[in-house]
Protein backbone atom coordinates (compact mmCIF):
# COMPACT_ATOMS: atom_id res chain seq x y z
CA UNK A 1 0.00 0.00 0.00
CA UNK A 2 1.06 3.15 -0.86
CA UNK A 3 -1.09 6.26 -0.42
CA UNK A 4 1.12 8.75 -1.58
CA UNK A 5 2.03 7.29 -5.00
CA UNK A 6 0.38 10.07 -6.73
CA UNK A 7 2.09 13.13 -4.74
CA UNK A 8 3.92 14.96 -6.85
CA UNK A 9 7.50 15.53 -5.59
CA UNK A 10 10.44 17.46 -6.40
CA UNK A 11 12.01 18.38 -9.64
CA UNK A 12 15.89 18.02 -10.10
CA UNK A 13 16.79 21.00 -12.36
CA UNK A 14 20.36 20.37 -11.97
CA UNK A 15 23.17 18.29 -10.14
CA UNK A 16 26.85 17.87 -9.22
CA UNK A 17 28.47 15.52 -7.49
CA UNK A 18 30.82 17.60 -4.56
CA UNK A 19 32.68 14.63 -3.65
CA UNK A 20 32.51 10.95 -5.95
CA UNK A 21 34.57 8.29 -3.58
CA UNK A 22 34.24 4.80 -3.84
CA UNK A 23 32.65 5.17 0.37
CA UNK A 24 31.15 8.76 -0.28
CA UNK A 25 29.14 10.31 -2.48
CA UNK A 26 27.81 13.44 -2.14
CA UNK A 27 25.35 15.46 -4.31
CA UNK A 28 24.42 18.59 -4.86
CA UNK A 29 20.89 19.28 -6.55
CA UNK A 30 19.29 22.20 -7.52
CA UNK A 31 14.83 21.55 -7.63
CA UNK A 32 12.16 23.00 -7.73
CA UNK A 33 9.32 22.09 -5.40
CA UNK A 34 5.69 21.21 -6.69
CA UNK A 35 4.70 24.87 -4.94
CA UNK A 36 7.70 26.49 -7.73
CA UNK A 37 9.72 27.01 -4.84
CA UNK A 38 13.54 27.36 -5.97
CA UNK A 39 15.99 24.80 -3.61
CA UNK A 40 19.54 25.72 -4.19
CA UNK A 41 22.45 23.32 -3.52
CA UNK A 42 20.29 20.55 -1.37
CA UNK A 43 23.07 18.21 -0.53
CA UNK A 44 22.41 14.32 -0.87
CA UNK A 45 24.54 12.17 0.61
CA UNK A 46 24.34 8.69 -1.52
CA UNK A 47 25.36 5.70 0.36
CA UNK A 48 25.30 1.92 -0.20
CA UNK A 49 22.72 -0.18 1.89
CA UNK A 50 23.61 -1.81 5.90
CA UNK A 51 22.41 -4.52 7.49
CA UNK A 52 22.31 -4.81 11.15
CA UNK A 53 22.08 -7.72 13.00
CA UNK A 54 21.17 -8.86 17.06
CA UNK A 55 22.88 -11.79 17.47
CA UNK A 56 21.85 -14.06 20.68
CA UNK A 57 23.47 -17.36 21.08
CA UNK A 58 22.58 -19.97 22.68
CA UNK A 59 22.62 -19.06 26.58
CA UNK A 60 21.11 -16.16 24.95
CA UNK A 61 23.59 -13.42 25.42
CA UNK A 62 23.58 -10.28 22.89
CA UNK A 63 27.53 -10.17 20.63
CA UNK A 64 27.77 -6.48 21.58
CA UNK A 65 30.46 -4.54 19.96
CA UNK A 66 32.66 -1.69 21.72
CA UNK A 67 33.25 -0.33 18.31
CA UNK A 68 35.91 2.93 17.96
CA UNK A 69 33.87 5.64 16.12
CA UNK A 70 36.18 8.04 14.58
CA UNK A 71 33.26 10.61 14.15
CA UNK A 72 32.95 10.91 17.86
CA UNK A 73 36.17 9.67 19.10
CA UNK A 74 34.63 7.47 21.19
CA UNK A 75 34.09 3.71 21.88
CA UNK A 76 30.66 2.92 21.70
CA UNK A 77 27.98 -0.07 22.29
CA UNK A 78 26.80 -1.65 18.88
CA UNK A 79 24.84 -5.02 17.32
CA UNK A 80 27.26 -6.27 14.62
CA UNK A 81 26.68 -4.29 11.41
CA UNK A 82 27.99 -2.91 8.03
CA UNK A 83 27.76 -2.09 4.48
CA UNK A 84 26.45 -4.14 2.16
CA UNK A 85 29.02 -5.41 -1.04
CA UNK A 86 28.05 -4.89 -4.50
CA UNK A 87 26.19 -7.79 -5.99
CA UNK A 88 25.28 -8.82 -2.02
CA UNK A 89 22.01 -9.61 -0.77
CA UNK A 90 20.93 -7.88 2.58
CA UNK A 91 20.55 -12.05 4.25
CA UNK A 92 24.65 -13.12 2.45
CA UNK A 93 26.00 -9.28 4.09
CA UNK A 94 24.56 -9.80 7.63
CA UNK A 95 26.25 -13.05 7.26
CA UNK A 96 29.19 -12.11 6.35
CA UNK A 97 29.47 -9.11 8.68
CA UNK A 98 28.94 -11.54 12.03
CA UNK A 99 31.37 -14.18 10.90
CA UNK A 100 34.16 -11.25 10.18
CA UNK A 101 33.05 -8.74 13.05
CA UNK A 102 32.39 -11.74 15.57
CA UNK A 103 33.29 -15.15 14.44
CA UNK A 104 29.64 -15.97 15.32
CA UNK A 105 28.41 -18.85 12.75
CA UNK A 106 24.98 -21.40 13.09
CA UNK A 107 21.88 -20.92 14.33
CA UNK A 108 19.02 -19.09 12.31
CA UNK A 109 18.84 -16.01 10.76
CA UNK A 110 15.54 -13.85 10.60
CA UNK A 111 15.11 -10.62 8.63
CA UNK A 112 12.78 -8.67 10.93
CA UNK A 113 13.13 -5.05 9.22
CA UNK A 114 14.13 -2.07 7.18
CA UNK A 115 14.34 1.51 7.46
CA UNK A 116 15.63 4.49 6.40
CA UNK A 117 18.29 6.25 8.90
CA UNK A 118 17.99 9.83 7.37
CA UNK A 119 15.69 10.23 4.11
CA UNK A 120 15.82 13.82 4.11
CA UNK A 121 19.56 13.73 3.09
CA UNK A 122 20.67 9.98 2.84
CA UNK A 123 19.84 7.22 0.08
CA UNK A 124 20.37 4.30 1.82
CA UNK A 125 18.19 2.01 3.72
CA UNK A 126 19.39 -0.31 6.47
CA UNK A 127 18.40 -4.08 6.56
CA UNK A 128 17.89 -6.01 10.03
CA UNK A 129 18.12 -9.15 11.30
CA UNK A 130 17.78 -11.43 14.20
CA UNK A 131 20.51 -14.36 14.59
CA UNK A 132 19.18 -17.12 17.30
CA UNK A 133 21.19 -20.43 19.14
CA UNK A 134 24.36 -19.32 16.91
CA UNK A 135 28.10 -19.38 18.80
CA UNK A 136 31.16 -17.43 18.15
CA UNK A 137 33.56 -20.44 16.50
CA UNK A 138 36.02 -18.82 14.69
CA UNK A 139 37.96 -15.98 15.06
CA UNK A 140 37.14 -12.40 14.15
CA UNK A 141 38.85 -11.28 10.62
CA UNK A 142 38.19 -7.43 10.92
CA UNK A 143 39.06 -4.62 8.46
CA UNK A 144 41.91 -2.31 8.26
CA UNK A 145 39.80 0.34 10.00
CA UNK A 146 38.07 -1.23 12.29
CA UNK A 147 38.66 -1.56 16.49
CA UNK A 148 36.33 -3.72 17.53
CA UNK A 149 35.77 -5.34 21.14
CA UNK A 150 33.38 -8.18 21.56
CA UNK A 151 30.95 -8.47 24.89
CA UNK A 152 28.50 -11.05 25.63
CA UNK A 153 25.51 -9.10 27.23
CA UNK A 154 22.39 -11.33 28.71
CA UNK A 155 19.41 -10.27 26.20
CA UNK A 156 17.56 -9.05 28.83
CA UNK A 157 20.49 -6.57 30.26
CA UNK A 158 20.67 -4.94 26.62
CA UNK A 159 16.83 -4.44 26.58
CA UNK A 160 16.78 -2.79 30.07
CA UNK A 161 20.26 -0.43 29.48
CA UNK A 162 18.88 0.19 25.58
CA UNK A 163 15.51 1.50 27.05
CA UNK A 164 16.59 4.61 29.68
CA UNK A 165 16.14 7.60 28.41
CA UNK A 166 19.56 9.17 29.78
CA UNK A 167 21.70 6.13 27.57
CA UNK A 168 22.88 7.10 23.98
CA UNK A 169 23.33 4.45 21.49
CA UNK A 170 23.67 5.04 17.93
CA UNK A 171 19.54 5.56 16.28
CA UNK A 172 20.14 2.84 13.91
CA UNK A 173 20.67 0.23 16.77
CA UNK A 174 17.81 1.95 18.77
CA UNK A 175 15.89 0.70 15.41
CA UNK A 176 17.17 -2.46 15.07
CA UNK A 177 16.35 -3.24 18.98
CA UNK A 178 12.47 -2.15 17.93
CA UNK A 179 12.41 -4.32 15.07
CA UNK A 180 14.05 -7.69 16.52
CA UNK A 181 11.53 -7.00 19.66
CA UNK A 182 8.14 -6.87 17.81
CA UNK A 183 9.31 -9.38 15.62
CA UNK A 184 9.79 -11.78 18.95
CA UNK A 185 6.49 -11.17 19.98
CA UNK A 186 4.45 -11.68 16.99
CA UNK A 187 6.49 -14.78 15.68
CA UNK A 188 5.08 -18.41 16.79
CA UNK A 189 8.30 -20.01 16.11
CA UNK A 190 9.33 -22.40 18.59
CA UNK A 191 13.01 -21.31 18.28
CA UNK A 192 12.06 -17.63 19.01
CA UNK A 193 9.77 -18.55 21.80
CA UNK A 194 11.90 -18.65 25.23
CA UNK A 195 12.58 -14.96 24.25
CA UNK A 196 9.52 -13.33 25.10
CA UNK A 197 10.01 -13.81 28.64
CA UNK A 198 12.63 -11.11 28.16
CA UNK A 199 10.40 -8.41 26.51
Amino acid sequence: MNPDKDLPIWTIDSSEYVVNDRFLKLRADSCTTPQGGKVGRYYVLELGDWVNCIAIDEDDNVMMLRHYRHGVQKYLMEFIGGGMEEGESPEVAAKRELEEETGYTGGTLYHVGTSYPNPANHTNQVHTFLAVSGKISQDQNLEVGETIHVEKIPFKTVIEEMSKPDSVYPAIYIAALFHAMNFIRASSDPALEHLKKYL
